[in-house]
């Protein structure tokens, strides 16, 4: 069904309200490039509606150079199905079986809080147990670029019929 021109302008209003406030995060931590910047190569929403299973534990994709942004758009509880990462991950080649999952770390977050994280980062969404709350979430995946770059490309791993980076 296709957005309302009042829902796109809502959705756009909360999407650069969200990179007012993480963009500079972002840019931020690749600082000691100074011709390096960012730009957005993919926003959405995910949901994760009661009943619904844990996703498998995934990275969105392998190459350096990606952030995402996780901002939920309601109070996160445990039953919800909040994301779950395992920390350091991001800088190692093994596969994700490789690792026990006993070391994650689920952030619970407020509505309107930023969860940054590497996109080479193993993580997954888990199963929402409650009996009536949707959980949803707005996102942005920044990638890091250099300055003057007409290199667009994005996020293949979770977009893969888009023009975008390769992935296996």
């Amino acid at each position: 069904t296709p957005l309302a021109p009042f829902q796109h302008d809502a959705i756009k209003e909360l999407h650069n309200g969200i990179d007012e406030i993480a963009k500079p995060v972002v840019d931020a931590l690749w600082q000691r490039h100074e011709e390096l910047n960012s730009h957005v190569a993919a926003s959405g929403f995910l949901i994760n509606k009661p009943g619904s299973q844990s996703q498998n534990w995934h990275r969105d994709g392998p190459d350096e150079g990606f952030i995402d942004c996780f901002v939920p758009l309601i109070d996160l509880t445990q039953s919800v199905g909040p994301t779950a990462i395992i920390p350091g991950t991001h800088t190692s080649t093994c596969s994700v079986d490789a690792y026990k999952k006993d070391g994650d770390c689920v952030p619970i977050l407020n509505k309107g809080e930023l969860l940054l994280f590497d996109y080479r980062t193993i993580h997954r969404g888990q199963g929402n147990r409650s009996k009536s709350t949707t959980r949803t979430l707005a996102y942005t995946v920044y990638k890091r670029m250099e300055s003057g770059s007409r290199d667009f490309s994005g996020d293949v791993h979770n977009f893969p019929a888009a023009l975008t980076l390769e992935y296996d």
